[in-house]
């Protein structure tokens, strides 16, 4: 039986861009999120092997079934994908609940997620899928960019603990999903920017989530384990995407 790779958020967006590309790599998926009806449109879409996993990983409950639905299959690759944008606006008005549901989902959950699932996970890999928002500070946006700048030390955490486990950051940049729509449907005065992220879908700059998934692909199959997690991956750096183009170039001809 082939290893399993494991997406969470894999309903929609970019997780499910994701799970589609890892699913065309011959990958059995465990797609994880709240709401089954995404997850089990994602999984027909992918079709071969694809089990769903309906729960918060962002709950000690949720990241149990995880663990118990992988069960003692080993796992090659973890995808912490999953993430909430809100609470939105000024961080003198944030609510210790809500802060602390934003924590739970961007920044407990790969934690905790995989540390139940370390014994799987030798010889395997772990993204976290970063952002801007952990290197700038955008108002409006405080629990998503704290969660988001934890989560990077996280990534450089785990690669100056783990030595059987390959762990990567990538920045995705600006894709074209449903978190984006929500940033639009922000008012001004609790996202500030709001009309910047407008811009860019009316001028057709946000990436799509099948190229930014390919991007990923690479990452996972194609880089070294000691690439993969030497330094953070941008979509956006000129360098990194060269190398990904120059292989994708190599393959197709």
């Amino acid at each position: 039986m082939q290893d399993l790779a494991i997406v969470t958020g894999g309903g929609t967006g970019l997780g499910r861009a994701i799970a589609l590309e890892l699913s065309g790599r011959g990958h059995p998926l465990l797609l994880v999120g709240r709401r089954r009806q995404p997850l089990e449109e994602t999984a027909r879409m992918a079709g071969g092997s694809c089990e769903v996993v309906s729960g918060d990983v962002g709950t000690e409950a949720g990241r149990a079934a995880v663990a118990a639905a992988v069960g003692q299959r080993r796992v090659a690759m973890l995808v912490h994908n999953a993430a909430v944008l809100e609470p939105v606006g000024p961080l003198a008005g944030v609510t210790l609940e809500a802060w602390r549901t934003a924590m739970q989902v961007n920044l407990e959950a790969p934690l905790f997620l995989t540390q139940a699932l370390l014994p799987r996970l030798a010889g395997g890999r772990v993204l976290h899928i970063s952002s801007g928002a952990a290197r700038n500070a955008l108002a409006g946006w405080g629990a998503y960019c704290v969660s988001k700048a934890g989560l990077l030390m996280l990534y450089q955490m785990f690669n100056a603990e783990l030595t059987d486990v390959a762990v990567g950051s990538v920045r995705p940049g600006v894709v074209d999903t449903p978190m984006q729509g929500l940033i639009r449907a922000q008012d001004e005065s609790r996202f500030p920017s709001v009309e910047r992220f407008r811009r860019l879908k009316q001028d057709g700059q946000l990436r799509s989530p099948a190229e930014v998934a390919s991007f990923i692909g690479w990452l996972l199959f194609e880089t070294t384990p000691e690439d993969f997690a030497a330094h953070e991956w941008d979509i956006g750096n000129p360098d990194h995407t060269a190398a990904w183009l120059q292989s994708r170039r190599a393959k197709s001809s």
